[in-house]
């Protein structure tokens, strides 16, 4: 299957006369000019393994709550209405409501920038993480 040829530059909107452009979507001016800030690769899927979604929900509200009065390092605005999102890592938090640990991060309403849940709460959400019950090793070996 082609990629989509474009008539019309996705930067200024003037329309796109050669091949090249049209395949791109932007003219050799605008080209100059974005294409230094355009990723260098796809960025990656993020995956979350969810066990229960109610529970899920639940926990990324009360992150919410907890950083509302946090403020982002990069333009110092509140992150009370930040979007919260995590996905499997094997070195994030093993949250309720989901399968596999989770790394936890904001995005800021105002910058857009991500903000890692660890650099604002210093083990703040410890409550909100599935808490197994201790076993002796006896029962551990079932003897």
């Amino acid at each position: 299957m082609n990629p989509p040829l474009y008539t019309r530059c996705l930067r200024c909107g003037r329309s796109l006369r050669d091949h090249k452009s049209k395949s791109r979507g932007y003219g050799p001016e605008c080209w100059q000019k974005v294409k230094h800030a355009l990723p260098s690769r796809p960025p990656t899927i993020k995956t979350r393994s969810i066990e229960n979604i109610f529970t899920v929900n639940a926990v990324y509200e009360s992150i919410g709550v907890r950083v509302s009065s946090h403020s982002c390092p990069s333009c110092g605005a509140l992150l009370g209405s930040a979007e919260i999102h995590s996905y499997d890592h094997e070195d994030g938090l093993n949250l309720r409501g989901f399968l596999r640990p989770q790394w936890v991060y904001l995005s800021c309403p105002r910058c857009g920038i991500d903000i890692a849940l660890h650099k604002l709460t210093r083990n703040g959400c410890g409550d909100l993480c599935k808490h197994y019950r201790q076993i002796s090793i006896a029962e551990a070996l079932r003897v």
